[in-house]
């Protein structure tokens, strides 16, 4: 079971036993910016799922900020907003109980729509219950973090294997992609490869189609443009989580990519500059641990090893000739 499915689970429970409308679930946002709807469980539809809520924002707000439990027996929408709905479904609002996290930037809420339905016991029941929601979040945290190390570090040993099995650049870089996508479960990852002579960089070797066959896509990009353009200029590493990756963003230019929200552009290094980048993209927003920028580094080094032995084969080739 999945940590949402954990807690859309414990949010139905939480709404049965207190009889409410609605019980909402706000977690810290993967990048640290505010929190954002993590699980809900509502008899409407209107709940605005995956929502971002900056601290003082609304009562769950206020609750994120102070850090204290707020029980409204009345609601008066004149006198407060929840903000977590869409349209006018908050009108019918008439009770709100919302309770920090224990150690966690986050709030558990309750609302109903018939007032005086919550009271100080209701309070110390929902805190017990944002208590076991807090030692979840931490320990699957934890627990998915080490189920990600163990799979990343399984496919270094797969993909250091790779240069004999495969001493040919094209079917060489194909598997390692490949194997590197699926053990980060990034749907992208490829290869953006400079061309100083045109000013431009290539796409080579992407892990699944990048650009809809529908529309037509330039075959390369500037040099200088977008994210990636960024790092061939400054040598460094770009990571960006939560926010809309358009093509435009990521390449320099309009192409029919898909629009990603986390994204890694590692640079890869060798002969003294940056000659290409490698860039895992995910079209869902996922976390980003310590371990997904080393991985991502390790997996740079190793495409940089393997061009430095083909660059001196070449070098041998020729002084052969």
């Amino acid at each position: 079971m999945t940590r949402p499915d954990v807690f859309d689970r414990v949010l139905q429970l939480v709404c049965n036993v207190f009889d409410s409308y609605s019980a909402v679930l706000f977690l810290p946002a993967p990048n640290g910016d505010g929190c954002r709807l993590a699980a809900s469980f509502s008899l409407g539809d209107d709940v605005r799922q995956g929502m971002t809520l900056a601290p003082g924002q609304g009562l769950a707000g206020w609750i994120v900020r102070e850090k204290k439990p707020l029980l409204i027996s009345n609601f008066d929408q004149k006198r407060g907003v929840l903000g977590y709905y869409s349209g006018r479904a908050e009108d019918e609002i008439r009770a709100f109980l919302g309770v920090p996290l224990d150690g966690v930037a986050g709030v558990l809420c309750l609302d109903s729509k018939k007032v005086h339905s919550f009271a100080d016991k209701d309070q110390k029941i929902l805190g017990e219950f944002a208590r076991l929601v807090s030692a979840l979040y931490c320990e699957r945290d934890s627990l998915a973090e080490g189920h990600l190390e163990t799979r990343l570090c399984q496919c270094l040993r797969v993909t250091s294997l790779l240069p004999r099995q495969h001493p040919k650049w094209n079917a060489y870089l194909s598997e390692l992609l490949g194997h590197v996508s699926r053990s980060m479960a990034f749907g992208h990852c490829f290869l953006a490869v400079r061309d100083d002579s045109a000013c431009v960089f290539t796409v080579e070797g992407a892990s699944q189609v990048l650009f809809s066959p529908n529309q037509s896509s330039p075959g390369s990009f500037p040099l200088g443009g977008g994210m990636i353009g960024w790092v061939f200029k400054n040598d460094a590493p770009v990571y960006s989580v939560d926010g809309d990756t358009t093509a435009l963003r990521l390449f320099g230019a309009q192409a029919s990519s898909p629009v990603f929200k986390t994204v890694i552009c590692q640079p890869v290094h060798f002969s003294k500059r940056t000659r290409a980048v490698l860039v895992l993209a995910s079209q869902d927003q996922d976390v980003l641990y310590d371990i997904h920028k080393d991985f991502a580094r390790t997996v740079a080094d190793q495409l940089a090893l393997f061009l430095e032995n083909l660059h001196l084969k070449s070098r041998l080739a020729k002084r052969k000739a």
